[in-house]
């Protein structure tokens, strides 16, 4: 009875004390790490900028992004290669018609060669047709000269007629493979200089996405580079779909770049696309609508002195709201 007794008690510390331990256990894991979250230093908050104020209560206001006069121009590669020589860099400038980048153009080199090799061989066989259908002429005008033609077999006749035929018709196939090898030739040079990417307009190199060695293709949204102008940007800015029914004539505006509230940059107009699109999401935030639509007007305005203004760039934007219907 009495080792009974003993048992039932080691089992009650047992189960007991191994609930109170894991108690005491999560008591001090929690101390612990208040005790390492207090030594953190504290990261002071970043102050708020406050959007900058309305510059009169007539006006619309708006967001939108800045973007290269013209628009941004992506390109990729005309056809998937490796690259061979990039020799531009980002920010560099660059003319119409300047190289961008070169693609590996070894296939079509040896190509080329063949397609010359085919117009060598086309004019030796042509020289050879030739020498063989002047003899025949030859042969059958001295057939043809004589008077009396009972002296003259027929089957010989006709076989230097047939000589002659065969002959001119050898020299029209030797021409015509000329041409064959003479196209073929111009084809490969066009693919050739296909291979050699250069810039559509004059512009700056805004982003580069290969180098040397590495491989290029041809998706236009992973484009290898991306060019536009700088020395006058222009802004896209989006006006909600509610709004777009009361616009008549916009006239100019007034942009923020973001954080910026204390330098506005004035922006001429310069027209409206007349499709209204989907908003694309600027803001990245849960609780953007997406569901909206916008209209879309480009400004132009050219970089300001006072502060760097970068292709890409989001922008608070009062447009003068005197050419819109209805009330603000």
């Amino acid at each position: 009875m009495k080792s009974l007794n003993i048992a039932r008690i080691f089992s009650f510390i047992l189960r007991y004390g191994s609930i109170a331990f894991a108690i005491f256990g999560i008591i001090a894991i929690y101390d612990i790490s208040t005790r390492i979250k207090a030594d953190e230093p504290t990261i002071p908050a970043a102050p708020p900028a406050p959007p900058p104020a309305r510059p009169h209560k007539s006006m619309i206001a708006a967001n939108g992004i800045v973007e290269a006069y013209g628009e941004n121009v992506t390109i990729a590669a005309p056809v998937p290669a490796l690259v061979t020589d990039v020799p531009i860099k980002v920010g560099m400038q660059v003319k119409k018609n300047d190289v961008l980048f070169q693609l590996d153009a070894r296939e079509l080199q040896s190509q080329l060669l063949t397609a010359e090799a085919s117009i060598s061989e086309a004019l030796a066989n042509i020289a050879v047709f030739q020498a063989q259908l002047e003899r025949a002429k030859s042969l059958f005008d001295r057939l043809e000269s004589v008077t009396d033609k009972r002296a003259i077999i027929q089957q010989d006749w006709q076989q230097r007629r047939d000589d002659l035929t065969v002959a001119e018709a050898q020299l029209l196939a030797a021409n015509a493979q000329q041409a064959t090898a003479k196209a073929r030739l111009l084809s490969t040079k066009q693919l050739l200089d296909r291979l050699t990417v250069r810039a559509p307009r004059d512009g700056t190199i805004l982003q580069l996405q290969i180098r040397a060695g590495e491989w290029a293709g041809t998706d236009p949204k992973n484009p290898a580079l991306i060019l536009g102008r700088t020395d006058l940007l222009q802004a896209r800015v989006d006006i909600d779909e509610q709004n777009a029914s009361r616009l008549k004539n916009p006239g100019n505006a007034l942009a923020h770049i973001k954080g910026d509230r204390d330098r506005p940059i004035n922006l001429t107009y310069e027209y409206t696309e007349p499709y209204v699109v989907p908003k694309a999401s600027l803001t990245g935030a849960s609780t953007e609508r997406v569901d909206t639509r916008v209209l879309q007007i480009i400004f132009s305005f050219t970089p300001p002195n006072d502060q760097k203004v970068y292709v890409g760039q989001q922008i608070d934007v009062f447009i003068e709201n005197g050419s819109w219907y209805g009330r603000t």
